[in-house]
C-alpha cells in the first residue's frame, strides 16, 4: 500500500514513529509523531477494526491516486482536511504516548501496584480509543470527497 510522506496520519506528509500504533486508516490506531503528525506507514498497525482506507497519505501517491481517478481538486481538499485535523491527531497521539509511558513506569516499579496498573491500562485504552476516533473522523471526511466509483476502487485496493 502506498505510504505517505512524513507528517500525516495517513494524512498528507505524515508518518508515525516505528513501534507506535497508527492513525491513518480507519479502524487502525495510526501513529502520529509530535514533529510531523500521524504517518501513513505507521498509522496502519495490524489491528481488528474499521478500515476505511489504506494507511498514510495515500492520496499523495501518484500511482495510487491515478488508479482511484482522483482529481487535483479532490487531492487538494484532502490535503486541507488533513491539515485541519493534524493538530488534533498529534494531540491525541501525544496523550496516548504519555499514558503508555505512565503504564510502563508502573509496570517496572520496585513494588507492583496491581490496582494502579489496571487503572492505568484503562487510561491507555481510553487514550487509544480517542486517537482512533479522531483518525476515523478524518478518514470519513476524506471519503466524503470521493464518488462511489472511487470508493469502490479504494476498497478493492486494500
Amino acid at each position: 500500500m502506498p505510504g505517505g510522506p512524513p507528517g500525516g496520519a495517513g494524512p498528507p506528509g505524515g508518518g508515525f514513529p516505528e513501534g507506535t500504533r497508527s492513525i491513518g486508516g480507519i479502524g487502525d490506531t495510526r501513529d502520529v509523531s509530535p514533529s510531523n503528525g500521524p504517518s501513513q506507514s505507521s498509522i496502519n498497525t495490524p489491528r481488528d477494526g474499521l478500515r476505511l482506507g489504506p494507511p498514510g497519505r495515500w492520496w499523495d501517491d501518484k500511482h495510487f491516486a491515478k488508479s482511484l481517478h482522483l482529481r487535483p481538486e479532490q487531492k487538494q481538499r484532502m490535503d486541507t482536511l488533513f491539515d485541519e485535523n493534524r493538530a488534533n491527531l498529534v494531540s491525541h497521539y501525544q496523550a496516548l504516548q504519555q499514558e503508555e509511558g505512565k503504564m510502563e513506569d508502573l509496570a517496572h516499579a520496585q513494588t507492583l501496584d496491581e490496582k494502579a496498573l489496571f487503572a492505568q491500562i484503562d487510561r491507555v485504552e481510553q487514550a487509544r480509543a480517542e486517537l482512533e476516533k479522531a483518525n476515523t473522523h478524518l478518514m470519513l471526511q476524506l471519503r466524503r470527497e470521493m464518488d462511489a466509483d472511487q470508493i469502490s476502487r479504494l476498497e478493492a485496493a486494500h
